[in-house]
């Protein structure tokens, strides 16, 4: 029991506020009607002296009441039956070979386009045609992955032509359709060694912003971590040039209040790249679990699959994943070890 209702004072007070948090907590009967209720519908309101609180249904049923045609009590809570109502609609999106049209999806779905907006933008932080182009731009690079003809990837990722790859997914990925397929061949990244009070470090930049923050041992592995990660790119060591974009780095590692200001360009699947968004949202000083991120980007039972996403984070600290951590607020596994991630969050209790 969620302790905001343990007690029948404060599951009444959640009824009278028709509070959609408690719907999984709790139910509630009114015995002049015969009726059980999420705390959140929005049926009238009853008086104190004839309602009745229950667990789960299995106790309503059995002290006879039956369920509410308003609120669906014998169903999911509405919540649930909205995020469950979400993720048909990305598995529909997923699942196909054409594109997708916003319109025809929501009939697929019996509601209006409007809703499906709307539901959108609760769970997934962004509107359908958003999580569509998305898709397609994560369905683009798997499809450049396996397909020597560049064309025949696009059309198979869902663009109609190539000229409707260009206005959506090349921004997105950051690099022509031909330099993804070839692993980044052709792109330019330039980068440079620094030192923060947490270690040293390597910063590699394209025209439009970092694409790398990486913490090592020496210049060495580092050097290595950054050659492996863009194998095919031509990396150039250029110290002059990013001497102060360095000192901003250092300065946003340690003053986090200074981060936000830099600029990124990180590219990864759609999923990863929502998940990467939802880090930068948690602020500093603060922390959430594994869980507690899957479910405000959607995805309540994908906590493995988030730290999976934090773990493939190619940005340190800009993109906090050290702001993750496990139950009960335990400090676990960090891609550049578990005592500099303790460090840092140490850091920004501070600040």
């Amino acid at each position: 029991m969620n302790p905001a209702f343990n007690n029948d004072k404060l599951k009444w007070q959640a009824v009278q506020n028709r509070d959609a948090a408690a719907d999984e907590c709790f139910l509630y009967g009114v015995t002049t009607t015969g009726i059980y209720c999420y705390p959140s519908c929005p049926s009238r309101e009853a008086r104190r002296e004839h309602t009745r609180f229950y667990r789960n249904r299995g106790e309503a049923l059995k002290d006879g009441m039956r369920a509410c045609q308003r609120c669906h009590s014998d169903q999911p809570p509405l919540q649930e039956r909205q995020r469950l109502l979400v993720e048909k609609a990305c598995a529909l999106i997923a699942a196909s070979a054409e594109p997708v049209k916003v319109a025809e999806l929501a009939q697929q779905l019996a509601i209006s386009r409007f809703h499906l907006q709307k539901l959108f933008q609760q769970f997934l932080g962004m509107g359908p045609k958003q999580y569509i182009k998305a898709v397609r731009a994560d369905n683009l690079g798997k499809a450049l992955a396996s397909e020597s003809s560049v064309t025949r990837a696009l059309l198979d990722a869902g663009y109609d032509s190539s000229s409707a790859y260009y206005a959506d997914g090349a921004n997105r990925l950051g690099m022509s359709a031909r330099s993804y397929q070839r692993q980044g061949e052709g792109m330019s990244i330039q980068y440079a060694f620094g030192h923060s009070r947490f270690g040293k470090i390597v910063v590699a930049t394209t025209e439009r912003g970092i694409c790398s923050i990486l913490f090592g041992e020496n210049q060495a592995q580092l050097q290595q971590d950054l050659t492996e990660r863009f194998s095919r790119a031509t990396l150039t060591q250029n110290r002059q040039a990013l001497r102060q974009l360095v000192e901003d780095v250092v300065a946003g590692i340690e003053n986090p209040s200074l981060a936000a200001t830099l600029p990124l360009d990180v590219q990864g699947t759609a999923f990863q790249e929502k998940v990467w968004a939802a880090l930068r949202e948690i602020a500093p000083g603060t922390t959430e679990s594994y869980s507690q991120l899957a479910a405000r980007i959607g995805k309540p039972t994908a906590a493995r699959a988030v730290a999976r996403a934090c773990g493939a984070n190619p940005v340190a600290v800009l993109v906090p994943c050290h702001r993750v951590v496990g139950v009960n607020g335990k400090i676990t596994g960090y891609r550049w070890g578990v005592e500099r991630k303790q460090r840092l969050l140490e850091n920004e209790d501070r600040d």
